[in-house]
């Protein structure tokens, strides 16, 4: 894999692409002025909405975010007035845990989340998790070896109820990395505890780093074999924020990213055209992919969901069966899908027709399919089967807006 960062006009993109020069991800990320995801800040509630079980506080002046109650676990409150329970003009410490979509403002829970490339800090969490996509018959020995139940006692007793979750890049990085950068995240979560009473409403008591920065530490180390920008200044902070800033370690081991990182610099052949990152860009924003089998897949996306259809229009049987053939479409369609909605950034509910089968077990086969393209997926992503009429149904983790929205003017 490489990570490819470039700057076009007034964005700064990123590329995942794979061995193949494919693009897996493309972010287009702009600098934005005031509150961004992942933020930590202290916000005045302004209504109580009972009837549908959330709050509407404000994080800054003119600026209301959507807190739903079942994310109001273990809050820190810096202003509470005589009821028990939380009412107007409470101001409490809130993350914002998903951007604006359309005429919807941000979303924000009370479960403070600190991440970095090992491990995940979560104020309000259970116990320690371990990430999917290391092997079974590693994940318990790797949570044995990490802490036992003493010693996640002892971490409780230091900050209040939390949770742990392991990331993939822990699976080849020793204890003790593991639990200096796990040090790291309790004292950014513990200053927070301390600071947060003496600050004023609005107070920003943590900034995220840039969002394209962020991206460094979910990339899966084991399969990113070069990180590379073209840019003098996209490289300086790169380098700066691999190396760790305030304090902050991030893997200086001849393995890690810091050394893959390289500053592209022949300008007879430019970045982009070497690895085709405009017509990748367009590939991901076309409606229409091609596949291998000569059928293709339309995308289409309304206010409500995505919708993909497999069309078999150009695909030809040959020697194989009609249902051989596609049964063979469709569980390229699968694949091909699940790589599209991750490209893109698809999110919500997403439905995908599939050319229709006769045989259960090939419905099935296409299902599972389906099931293990999109356990790829860093943000998760639940396949519910086929509907009455069907349809796939599946759906996406909101974090991010989708790549078509983030490249609208």
């Amino acid at each position: 894999m490489k990570y490819i960062v470039r700057k076009k006009e007034d964005r700064i993109l990123s590329f995942l692409l794979d061995e193949a020069g494919h693009a897996v991800e493309i972010h287009a990320d702009r600098p934005v002025d005031g509150p961004v995801l992942g933020d930590v800040i202290i916000s005045r509630v302004q209504k109580v909405a009972k009837d549908i079980q959330a709050v509407f506080v404000e994080i800054g002046p003119g600026m209301t975010g959507y807190l739903p109650m079942e994310s109001l676990v273990c809050p820190i409150f810096t202003r509470k007035g005589p009821s028990s329970l939380i009412q107007q003009g409470d101001e409490l410490v809130v993350q914002i845990c998903r951007e604006a979509f359309g005429d919807k403002g941000v979303s924000l829970t009370t479960k403070l989340e600190f991440s970095g490339r090992l491990v995940i800090l979560t104020a309000g969490g259970v116990g320690i998790g371990i990430s999917r996509k290391i092997p079974e018959e590693k994940r318990q020995e790797l949570k044995d070896r990490i802490m036992d139940s003493e010693g996640f006692g002892q971490l409780t007793d230091r900050v209040g109820q939390c949770g742990i979750i392991v990331r993939t890049n822990a699976a080849a990085a020793s204890r003790e990395e593991i639990l200096e950068e796990l040090a790291l995240l309790e004292a950014r979560l513990i200053n927070i505890r301390l600071t947060a009473p003496y600050r004023p409403a609005f107070t920003v008591l943590y900034k995220m780093p840039s969002a394209w920065l962020r991206r460094l530490d979910s990339l899966n180390e084991a399969s990113t074999d070069t990180v590379l920008t073209d840019d003098q200044e996209l490289f300086s902070l790169m380098k700066q924020y691999l190396s760790g800033s305030g304090g902050e370690k991030k893997g200086q081991g001849a393995g890690s990213l810091k050394e893959r990182l390289r500053l592209y610099e022949d300008r007879l052949l430019p970045m982009h055209k070497l690895y085709s990152l405009d017509r990748e860009l367009e590939r991901a924003l076309s409606k229409y992919v091609n596949m291998k089998s000569g059928a293709d897949l339309v995308i289409e996306t309304t206010e409500a969901l995505h919708v993909i259809d497999v069309n078999s229009g150009r695909s030809k049987a040959g020697k194989l069966e009609k249902e051989e053939q596609t049964l063979k479409v469709n569980l390229e369609a699968a694949r091909e899908s699940a790589r599209q909605i991750r490209l893109r950034n698809l999110s919500g509910i997403i439905l995908i027709d599939f050319i229709n089968l006769s045989r259960e077990e090939d419905s099935e086969k296409v299902t599972e399919a389906l099931r293990e393209a999109v356990a790829k997926d860093p943000i998760h992503t639940q396949v519910f089967g086929l509907t009455r009429l069907g349809l796939m149904e599946l759906t996406r983790r909101k974090v991010e807006l989708p790549l078509e929205k983030q490249l609208e003017d």
